[in-house]
């Protein structure tokens, strides 16, 4: 603490003095404090725009880029994710723009962007055909980000722009990269934050605080040196330096500002009181705000756990973790009339055996031992369990091109095992297996059929070959 006479010269010349003193105090002050708050809001933006694209990463699939694009508002998958953009945009009020596209360079060299997924004003179960048509259109990629247009679609790390837009102003651009599980880039989740609005906002404070200290230099003005000592310059002091030493990183820099503030315990009936005052619930403020962003998010993250765990256990069987019936039933009703699939149904054999002689549970292994050999063979078609022991695959892409030679796989794998594993019949496992081409079909009722009498043909031959039991 400074001593008394420290302050006599003051005390004597005290208009000219502080006059001087506060003008040019005030002037460093308002640079200081401008410069720092704009840094610490731009600071904080980017800090939230790390979380928002965090969690709009987590929301979407990587490998499934080029489904969004061709159902977008079509597929329920698409729009459960836009209505969880539109909550987290709703639950972030700072940000402008929420969106996904893919970034490239066409033949040309020039940087594109694809169109996945852009936030309008607000949410709508109902979207225009505008907006449809907005979904996978291109547009040619603008400066500053054209320039980097191979860092953003090569690097690990966000990237971070200031850019212009007529329409918009100033904008403050974050972009983060999507990699799918093979570490190949697929897009990019972006927001952007109105820097016309960061700067209003640092500029209202500035002008605040900058009219605050010049009333409080014209107090000052009017009283004794010793009131100046006592009443302001100490107190003064005081809060400036644990300003100058606040943090904002975490919740727990908050709450130590917010203890500094009030073990500071000032009651002064002046402007200097004003100040701490609000200073102290503006400390108050900020730690509330991040207790309740924080409880908001881990609320929202909990929801949506929740939510996509009881759609999980909806559509799954619970003892083989492949889909149910109820799973197949929809997935049948998704297939449209110009695709091109095929339908494999499988029916574990003597099973009625394995139950009446070593127990239900082991029939239950033998079951969960018939799905792993399915679902190893047809590892890129959907399996289902439609009933005991019966089970239901949808062959698109690799699998249906491959359909012959994996039936003929699978059929010698369950006759190797059939014949090497005399002396355990709980892993002798043996099945009837139909396929049907939906291209010899008229309908996905008929094509299930045909795999059905197909498959109960191959059970009829086991059976001659081997006999039933009864």
């Amino acid at each position: 603490m400074l001593e008394p006479n420290r302050y006599h010269s003051i005390s004597r010349r005290l208009p000219l003095l502080i006059s001087i003193s506060f003008l040019i105090l005030i002037s460093i002050a308002i640079s200081i404090t401008f410069f720092r708050v704009e840094r610490r809001m731009i600071n904080e933006y980017r800090r939230m725009a790390d979380g928002v694209t965090n969690l709009m990463i987590e929301a979407v699939e990587p490998d499934k880029m080029d489904f969004y694009i061709e159902k977008n508002y079509s597929a329920p998958e698409y729009m459960a994710i836009m209505k969880y953009f539109y909550k987290l945009k709703d639950n972030y009020p700072d940000i402008f723009y929420m969106y996904i596209y893919r970034l490239y360079k066409d033949d040309d060299n020039v940087a594109k962007g694809t169109i996945i997924i852009d936030l309008e004003d607000e949410y709508t179960d109902t979207p225009n055909q505008a907006s449809i048509d907005w979904v996978g259109s291109i547009y040619d990629v603008l400066e500053p980000f054209a320039s980097c247009i191979d860092d953003l679609i090569s690097n690990k790390e966000p990237i971070y722009k200031a850019t212009f837009s007529e329409d918009d102003g100033y904008l403050l651009s974050f972009a983060k990269p999507i990699f799918d599980k093979n570490g190949n880039y697929v897009a990019s989740a972006c927001v952007d934050f109105s820097m016309q609005v960061l700067h209003s906002q640092t500029l209202r404070f500035i002008f605040i605080l900058g009219l605050t200290l010049l009333l409080i230099t014209l107090v000052i003005l009017a009283v004794s040196v010793w009131w100046l000592r006592r009443s302001v310059t100490k107190p003064l002091l005081y809060i400036s330096n644990t300003v100058a030493n606040f943090k904002y990183d975490t919740e727990e820099d908050r709450n130590i500002n917010l203890d500094t503030i009030k073990s500071l315990d000032i009651h002064s009936n002046n402007e200097i009181g004003i100040l701490y005052d609000a200073l102290l619930e503006a400390e108050k403020d900020s730690v509330f705000y991040m207790t309740s962003f924080k409880k908001a998010e881990d609320e929202i993250h909990v929801k949506d756990e929740k939510i996509e765990k009881l759609g999980t256990m909806a559509l799954r069987d619970s003892m083989t973790n492949v889909g149910n019936k109820a799973a197949f039933t929809r997935a049948v009703s998704e297939i449209r009339d110009n695709d091109v699939y095929g339908v494999v149904l499988m029916d574990a054999n003597n099973l009625k055996m394995i139950n009446d002689t070593y127990g239900h549970e082991a029939g239950d292994e033998y079951i969960k031992g018939c799905c792993s050999i399915l679902c190893d063979t047809f590892k890129h078609s959907p399996v289902f369990r439609i009933g005991g022991d019966e089970f239901a695959v949808i062959l698109k892409g690799h699998d249906y091109k491959n359909r012959i030679q994996l039936i003929k796989e699978i059929k010698d794998f369950l006759g190797k095992i059939w014949v090497e594993k005399k002396d355990d019949p709980i892993h002798r496992f043996s099945c009837s297996i139909g396929i049907a081409d939906s291209s010899n079909c008229k309908s996905t009722r008929e094509t299930i059929k045909t795999a059905d009498d197909n498959m109960y043909l191959d059970k009829k031959a086991f059976k001659k070959v081997n006999g039933s039991y009864r």
